[in-house]
């Protein structure tokens, strides 16, 4: 929860309380209405309230939390992980450059993707009569 959360909650109770003495004051509510419209917005100011309260609450539990996890964390193997990155990125230009060299000179990979045709009998050649 957002403690600025809570605030707006309580500037809204605030503005309905003022909303609804103008429309006592000018006629258009009359007094028997008026204690829902007060309690409706005396629990807009108690939520925020409490959302304030609850905000607090996590942060400060949030907190404990993450310096628990700083504590135990341990450090990432930064040599493995370079070794890693370095492997597949060699991988990686490799296989791009074993597409490029395998095309036919003046075929478009589009055309090159078309003429590979799966066959119908993969364990027998076309050849043998």
């Amino acid at each position: 929860m957002n403690a600025k959360l809570g605030q707006h909650m309580i500037l809204l109770g605030l503005c309905a309380v003022i909303f609804y003495a103008v429309m006592l004051i000018s006629g258009k509510l009359p007094l028997e209405a008026m204690p829902q419209f007060v309690v409706s917005a005396v629990i807009f100011m108690s939520s925020g309230h409490f959302m304030r309260k609850a905000a607090r609450a996590m942060t400060r539990d949030e907190d404990e939390e993450n310096a628990k996890l700083k504590k135990n964390r341990k450090a990432p193997d930064w040599p493995w992980l370079t070794t890693l990155l370095n492997w597949t990125a060699a991988f990686l230009i490799i296989g791009t450059m074993a597409i490029i060299l395998m095309k036919p000179i003046g075929v478009t990979f589009h055309d090159a993707i078309k003429a590979v045709r799966a066959h119908d009998h993969q364990y027998f050649s076309h050849s043998i009569p």
